[in-house]
């Protein structure tokens, strides 16, 4: 393993954990919605990719080229995601969410035959088998994490957990359409000022006093999450093998039950654990198997496409 190559590796490995404590950044945000939430950590973030570019004299990368409508249709993928994932671990909890989340790879696997016209392997329905398997263990309270109570709030939040995970593979299969047109920045930038244009009717609805009280986290979390999260992993990526991304990315799930388990206090029991790994394994499986698909030619972004 070349230097280059190490250090791009601690770079994807650092995105994926700061992304794994969203959690814990929307545990301290108190009196504001998911929308409003959603506003000021992609606006700083935007902000910080911005200076980032124009530091390194890279702007010229962030230049609109041929596709936009489906860069729009990135941003509103994305922004949906974002919103239903941030949701999901207030109604839940992150364990829960991050892990329905996480099922992307098997919609992409899914959907791929009917708008990619890739085939489907036999592989692919056992990662459907073993994502299916895993969701139920995690998300029935009886079975998965006890505490939690099969009421409105959240069968709501299981709802838009699984939402999360069908935007994102519509993310990941759109990046697959963009990439030869945009550079890694610019699939990077753009979406997040699409969102802050989605969400600025929900920043308008929430009071100054509420923001001021809120400012340091906000700024923290559009900062490392938004910003540095999003430098590290677009330039470690361009760095590594896909099939290092891949794995790697495996990281993001695994902190985010670790920190809701040691900083949040969420009770942590086996079943729970057993459908982590199922889940975990049925990206893992999908992923390889793109990968090899793909005979090494292309790279992949947010480690599992």
């Amino acid at each position: 393993m070349t230097p280059g190559a190490g250090k791009a590796q601690i770079e994807v490995a650092l995105a994926c954990l700061i992304y794994g404590m969203a959690g814990i950044f929307l545990e301290y945000i108190d009196g504001m919605g998911t929308g409003s939430i959603l506003f000021y950590e992609m606006l700083i973030g935007a902000v910080t990719i911005l200076l980032y570019l124009l530091w390194k004299g890279r702007l010229s990368e962030l230049r609109l080229k041929e596709k936009r409508k489906f860069l729009l249709l990135q941003g509103i993928f994305t922004g949906l995601t974002f919103f239903c994932y941030f949701a999901a671990i207030k109604l839940t909890c992150l364990s829960v969410a991050v892990l329905l989340h996480y099922t992307a790879p098997v919609y992409v696997t899914l959907l791929s035959p009917l708008l990619l016209k890739e085939k489907i392997s036999s592989r692919s329905y056992l990662a459907l088998f073993l994502a299916i398997s895993g969701v139920i263990m995690v998300v029935k309270p009886e079975i998965g994490i006890p505490w939690l109570e099969w009421d409105e709030n959240y069968r709501l939040g299981i709802l838009l957990g699984v939402i999360s995970g069908i935007s994102y593979a519509a993310v990941i299969l759109n990046i697959r359409y963009l990439k030869d047109e945009y550079s890694e920045m610019a699939l990077a930038f753009w979406p997040l000022v699409i969102i802050v244009l989605l969400t600025a009717p929900f920043a308008a609805g929430t009071s100054g006093a509420t923001v001021k009280g809120n400012l340091g986290v906000l700024l923290t979390f559009g900062l490392i999450s938004g910003g540095l999260g999003e430098i590290l992993y677009t330039e470690g990526l361009s760095g590594i093998e896909a099939q290092v991304g891949s794995i790697l990315a495996l990281i993001e799930p695994v902190s985010g039950i670790f920190f809701d388990y040691t900083l949040l206090g969420v009770p942590f029991c086996l079943n729970t654990c057993l459908g982590c790994m199922l889940i975990l394994a049925a990206g893992l499986l999908v992923s390889l198997e793109n990968i090899r698909g793909l005979s090494g030619k292309s790279r992949v972004r947010k480690g599992i496409s």
